[in-house]
């Protein structure tokens, strides 16, 4: 039995083997997806981007609906949908492109015309009061079947920040892929998406988180819900708009490190891995960094007093 290649992705993007994995486990899933919706584990916006693209190749990227539980998250699972939903779809439409709010909207307007979903809201907000906490797992919902936020709460004297909850559910003895993104709400809140099927396990065992007491609860978003994202302000001067001195100036290394992660893959804008150092950062790309972190940039462009051009953006915590 001869070893097929793995397939090759648009632009040449190179692949691990764990990513030629997960490649095939998506068209496993889309051929099981006849009758009936099928999901992944949760997704970095990377794994998105491979099994999207994979899947453009064979046209059935139009198949795969991205969601994370609610509007705007990042890491999201790929909800392939059996045809009967997507002949509610509308013949004009054009399906808007992978990390576009409008994607999310358009396949929940497409939900709902199947009857499986309800509407949703026509605005998204970012909600100034706790979600409504529930004495059991919402049922009855499409996506609830796969998704479920749930509410996390400390004593209220100790400072919880995203990493205390992370590592506590993570020492839970779960895999990454279980869990989708957590918002920090305040000192003493989070909310995060799980598999539906990990929940009870989650509630029931979730006791602490650093040094506090803490607890889970099923919860219910407001309509309309958009996570809260903290982020801490970075801002500098570069000499022009290459990622090389982008990234430089970003993680305060020298320009040579910056031009060897770059050749090593360890970059990425707007989720696309680079290879070249003077690849073109423009204001409003997602510029990620392995081992830094992943950054919003703001604004680039505007000059200094002594020629060079000013920096702002936002690193995610």
């Amino acid at each position: 039995m001869t070893k097929q290649n793995p397939p090759s992705l648009p632009g040449g993007v190179r692949i691990t083997e764990e990513e030629r994995l997960l490649i095939a486990r998506g068209a496993e899933l889309s051929a099981r997806a006849q009758y009936s919706a099928v999901a992944s584990s949760f997704l970095s916006p990377r794994e998105q981007r491979l099994l999207f693209e994979s899947a453009g190749m064979e046209k059935r990227a139009d198949q795969i609906f991205f969601w994370g539980g609610c509007i705007g998250a990042a890491r999201r699972m790929a909800i392939y949908l059996p045809a009967w939903i997507l002949s509610f779809a509308s013949e004009q439409k054009t399906v808007p492109t992978l990390f576009a709010i409008e994607r999310e909207t358009y396949y929940l307007h497409l939900l709902c015309a199947a009857g499986v979903c309800p509407a949703p809201a026509e605005t998204q907000t970012v909600c100034e009061t706790l979600p409504e906490k529930l004495e059991a797992l919402q049922e009855g919902n499409f996506l609830s079947d796969f998704i479920h936020p749930l509410l996390l709460e400390g004593s209220g004297f100790r400072t919880l920040s995203h990493r205390d909850w992370l590592g506590s559910l993570m020492s839970l003895g779960i895999k990454r892929e279980i869990l989708g993104d957590i918002a920090v709400w305040d000192d003493a809140h989070a909310v995060v998406f799980c598999q539906t099927k990990s929940a009870p396990y989650l509630i029931s065992e979730l006791k602490k988180a650093g040094r506090d007491a803490v607890r889970a609860a099923p919860c219910r978003l407001p309509e309309g819900f958009v996570p809260r994202q903290q982020y801490a302000p970075v801002n500098g001067t570069v000499a022009s708009p290459r990622a090389d001195g982008v990234v430089r100036t970003l993680c305060n290394i020298s320009r040579e490190d910056a031009a060897a992660m770059i050749h090593r893959g360890l970059v990425e804008i707007n989720y696309n891995p680079i290879e070249k150092t003077d690849a073109a950062v423009e204001a409003g790309d997602i510029l990620s960094v392995r081992g830094y972190g992943k950054f919003k940039i703001d604004e680039i462009g505007r000059p200094t007093q002594r020629g060079r051009i000013h920096l702002a953006a936002r690193k995610y915590q």
